[in-house]
């Protein structure tokens, strides 16, 4: 079942930051502003925030497994939709609606496999389940750069629908018995989704949980769509370059991964959100002041280090909140830190136009303070899955 939950995450990350590196030729394919074609990302980010206050209750009531399949066969129409759309404006509604559908895949993949591991093990599991998403960034980010200057844009969008196919049969096949086990009959009611949420909200840690995550996309995920400009309008490279940097920040998740086990062991949590916050803000340095495009995928290898270094610990935490309604708390974790994702490019891209470069340093200082004070105040609260 964990090879079925790769595979599920691989389709999400394929199809979701990857295109990132696409945006500038995208633009000039439809011959629009690069701002414009950066929409791409919001307009995917702002309906995967907005519909899991719906697929987190429908989660825990219907069942994961249904609402994870539904989702999957639905992020494979709307990829194969963006391929064959004649419009931008046609692209951008194949883009929401895959920003609904996976909103029902990492969350509730996170929530199918807290249920099978015990506190002490979980941000270890989960640790090691980001490596399908990270790898995912790394191969597709690389490889969408690469194909987007050879083949165009299009080419890298049949390999994510290709990836997103299988992962929608291999889960058909493997939770059809799952699903169709589920206690509960009838229709969900709202006094249903509000005492779920009632719960979530009940522990203290919730809103301290969601508000980070928030920050991490609006400072964070705000500059990626934007990277692929800033290198190129620096003479410093191309669409294939902003692909080997925005791989670099992948690459630098997969090696916190791989070295989880060491970190738990000698790191409290509160050491590890802070370090995060420090080393995540590389990569917008670099950017900030046009380094070399080797350099600057080096420094966003850093920032993929930091920012995993934070992130999982808030995603342990949210395991956490409540084990009855624990789809929706993912639901509303995903719902924060995209909603936060959605926002930080329209607001980049306002800063870049009027300020330029300089204007990333309130990026900087917003991913790095939260590292900060986050890791003061979660010290406050008691844990089950670890010192603090």
């Amino acid at each position: 079942m964990f090879f079925i939950f790769i595979i599920c995450g691989l389709a999400s990350a394929l199809s979701n930051r990857s295109v990132d590196t696409l945006i500038t030729s995208i633009g000039r394919d439809f011959s629009v502003p690069v701002a414009t074609a950066a929409l791409i990302s919001s307009i995917y980010a702002f309906p995967y925030a907005l519909g899991q206050p719906v697929l987190g209750p429908l989660g825990d009531f219907y069942g994961k497994s249904r609402v994870l399949v539904a989702c999957l066969w639905l992020l494979v129409v709307s990829i194969l939709g963006s391929i064959l759309a004649p419009t931008f404006e046609l692209l951008l509604a194949f883009r929401l609606i895959g920003g609904v559908a996976a909103g029902g895949i990492m969350p509730v993949t996170m929530a199918m496999m807290s249920d099978n591991y015990p506190p002490a093990r979980r941000q270890l599991a989960i640790g090691r389940f980001l490596i399908a998403g990270l790898s995912g960034m790394v191969f597709g980010s690389t490889l969408a750069g690469i194909m987007a200057v050879n083949f165009g844009w299009r080419s890298y969008m049949w390999i994510a629908a290709s990836v997103a196919l299988l992962a929608a049969v291999c889960s058909t096949f493997a939770f059809r018995d799952a699903g169709s086990s589920r206690k509960q009959a009838g229709h969900i009611r709202f006094s249903d989704a509000r005492a779920s949420y009632a719960r979530v909200f009940a522990n203290p840690k919730a809103v301290l949980c969601f508000a980070t995550v928030a920050l991490e996309g609006l400072s964070f995920y705000g500059v990626t769509p934007y990277i692929a400009e800033l290198i190129e309008s620096a003479g410093l490279g191309t669409a294939r370059e902003a692909g080997f940097v925005l791989g670099s920040f992948g690459l630098g998740g997969i090696c916190y991964s791989l070295v989880l086990p060491f970190v738990l062991r000698n790191l409290r949590k509160r050491s590890m959100m802070a370090w995060g916050g420090v080393f995540g803000t590389g990569g917008i340095w670099g950017l900030m002041l046009a380094l070399p495009w080797p350099v600057e995928a080096f420094l966003f290898g850093v920032s993929g280090f930091g920012f995993f270094l934070l992130h999982n610990c808030i995603q342990a935490e949210v395991a956490e909140l409540n084990a009855e309604s624990r789809s929706l708390a993912f639901a509303m974790h995903s719902c924060s830190f995209f909603t936060g994702a959605a926002v930080g490019p329209v607001l980049v891209g306002f800063g870049l136009h009027y300020v330029g470069r300089p204007s990333l340093i309130v990026n900087i200082l917003v991913f790095g303070c939260t590292g900060l004070v986050v890791s003061r105040l979660f010290a406050r609260h008691p844990t089950a899955s670890g010192r603090f």
